[in-house]
């Protein structure tokens, strides 16, 4: 998993709520210490965010932990890693980010799985009811495919946190398609909606990934790329194959 389950929670949270606002100033305080679990709890962070220690509790769940516990030992799991580029300069560095973006990018689109992309397509043009998600950076091959689709009459739906991603997933009916861009393959490990797919009247869910060995038994079809997994590529990688959907439908 490129983020853990805390990074996607909280930096989710501040992507969708005002400045400010309570979620906002709980999620913005539990980053700021959440190398420090040790000092939090639901007194002190309502202390220092200036709201009740209900709403304290409350964004807890909202945003997808059993309980605030729950949420303080994802703090001390979690940690902060970011992928360098070599270089003893801004040009050097810079150089480097662009020829691995590029070379990511053309391993994408050399590798991507042609007869699931034909699926998926035909898939896109049979159901009506379209929605794409992603978390964090991965959402925006969401947005990437949204756009383009509209740009061809095609209307698919798509929202930013997982909270209402999961909402909206567990509603889902079978009239319905679902795409997931997950670049390591691990969405559903922050999504938790397996008790709600047990149905049989499921939505159609398809996951847009990098290799991975397996995939929860509610995820109808898989398009595969070749992919290193690493943070310098993503989400080029999976923005690159929304491209490619998207090319491939107007054809």
């Amino acid at each position: 998993m490129i983020y853990d389950r805390l990074q996607v929670a909280l930096l989710s949270t501040l992507l969708s709520e005002k400045a400010g606002s309570p979620y906002a100033l709980i999620a913005q305080y539990l980053l700021a210490h959440a190398g420090r679990p040790d000092t939090l709890s639901v007194k002190a962070v309502a202390q220092e965010c200036h709201v009740g220690t209900g709403t304290v509790s409350r964004f807890a769940k909202d945003v997808g932990f059993a309980s605030f516990a729950d949420l303080c030992a994802a703090c001390a799991e979690t940690r902060a890693n970011f992928d360098e580029m070599p270089g003893d300069n801004v040009s050097q560095r810079a150089e480097a980010l662009a020829r691995h973006v590029a070379l990511s990018v053309a391993r994408a689109a050399a590798s991507v799985d042609t007869d699931a992309l034909a699926r998926l397509v035909a898939d896109l043009h049979a159901y009506e009811h379209v929605s794409a998600y992603g978390l964090l950076k991965a959402n925006a091959a969401a947005l990437d495919l949204q756009v383009d689709l509209l740009m061809q009459d095609k209307y698919i739906h798509t929202c930013a946190t997982p909270a209402e991603q999961a909402r909206r997933i567990a509603a889902a009916r079978d009239d319905e398609l679902i795409i997931v861009f997950s670049y390591t393959g691990t969405y559903f490990d922050s999504c938790d909606v397996a008790d709600a797919l047990r149905r049989r009247d499921r939505p159609r869910i398809w996951m847009v990934s990098g290799d991975t060995e397996s995939l929860p038994a509610f995820v109808y079809d898989h398009l595969r790329f070749a992919s290193n997994h690493d943070r310098a590529g993503h989400p080029y990688q999976l923005e690159c194959i929304a491209g490619i959907i998207a090319q491939e439908y107007a054809t």
